[in-house]
């Protein structure tokens, strides 16, 4: 439920906001809290009289997004005393108000109010799944991990197949970040499984999206194709994960030397990521392909423009940039941006997988 060090509840919350916005969300979240912990027969009166009237006044005053005010709002039914809001509804607004921070990039809030609404439906296992969603997003691995072995519990006594595969899913993510391959292979086949047995094809696009990324850090570049179709087949065509499969696909053909293909992709995937790491990324692989093949015009291009994301970068995304970024200019033989990748990285940075053609 906390992280450590975290002394208060719901602190993150106060930390993301602008004072007076992360009051109320604070304000909601204890509230929910206090309530979620009360038997059922005791909350009618568990707040004071007026404090329905008090929380939505000062919501009102705030003047708030109506994707927060109106989750809010219901929230603050839970300390009235005229009318009582039913569990499967607080759930609800604490996953909308969840998903908002989630968005905005708050995530010590998007998990609070994620554990809220799983607190609130102890026996549901989709908010547990959010939780878990959240937290390895936020990069609490812990906390991930823990919420979702609860939540294929509970996914598995109500029958619910899609959030029990779903949680198998991100196990394997958790392990794949934890360089834990075959753990993580392991984890995915698992949810594949459970995606035939129970004819849930999402679970079995995203088993097998797991299974290329997995399959790529072993080496075990045929089966990452194999793969691959396989998981473009399951997502079909309008699926908003097909970016991020085709995004893997690419690394797939560098890694395989099809630097030729895999300029194409790499051109359409700049155009459709918003995300600066990910362009990054695109970026400097479709730098990597041009010098590989030999087309000048496009590694110039391609380079200047992923060096002018890197700006002062230190991510794994920038440091696998710089990887690309450096053998790319030795490649064409580009001497002095070999030596803006050795003055930024210190050295040459080492090529941990090269590609067969390199």
């Amino acid at each position: 439920m906390r992280e450590p060090g975290e002394l208060l509840e719901g602190a993150h919350v106060l930390e993301e906001f602008p004072c007076e916005v992360a009051l109320a969300l604070w304000a909601a979240l204890r509230d929910v809290m206090l309530w979620a912990d009360t038997p059922r027969e005791r909350r009618p009166h568990l707040f004071s009289a007026g404090a329905e009237a008090r929380r939505r006044g000062y919501v009102a005053e705030l003047r708030l997004d109506p994707a927060v005010e109106l989750p809010l709002g219901t929230l603050a039914s839970v300390v009235s005393h005229e009318r009582q809001t039913s569990d499967e509804e607080v759930s609800h607004a604490c996953l909308q108000l969840a998903g908002w921070a989630g968005a905005q990039n708050a995530m010590g809030t998007a998990v609070s109010f994620a554990q809220a609404a799983a607190l609130v439906l102890p026996e549901a296992p989709a908010p547990g799944l959010m939780v878990g969603r959240l937290a390895l997003a936020w990069g609490r691995l812990p906390r991930a991990e823990t919420w979702l072995r609860r939540t294929v519990g509970l996914a598995r006594r109500a029958r619910d197949w899609l959030t029990y595969g779903s949680a198998y899913v991100s196990l394997g993510e958790i392990q794949l970040r934890s360089n834990r391959l075959h753990a993580a292979a392991r984890l995915y086949r698992q949810a594949a499984r459970v995606s035939r047995r129970h004819r849930v094809r999402l679970v079995r696009a995203q088993a097998m999206h797991g299974l290329v990324r997995a399959s790529m850090e072993m080496g075990e570049l045929e089966q990452a194709v194999q793969y691959a179709r396989l998981a473009r087949l399951a997502y079909g065509r309008s699926n908003p994960r097909l970016p991020e499969l085709e995004f893997d696909m690419a690394r797939l053909m560098m890694r395989r030397g099809e630097h030729e293909r895999a300029i194409p992709v790499l051109q359409r995937q700049i155009d459709m990521m918003a995300d600066p790491d990910r362009r990054l990324a695109c970026g400097a692989m479709l730098a990597r392909a041009a010098a590989e093949v030999g087309d000048r015009p496009l590694y110039e291009r391609s380079w200047s423009a992923a060096w002018a994301l890197l700006d002062g970068r230190r991510s794994p995304a920038a440091a696998d940039a710089l990887v690309h970024l450096g053998r790319a200019a030795v490649r064409t033989t580009d001497w002095l941006r070999v030596q803006q990748v050795v003055r930024a990285f210190g050295e040459l940075p080492p090529d941990p997988s090269p590609s067969p053609a390199a």
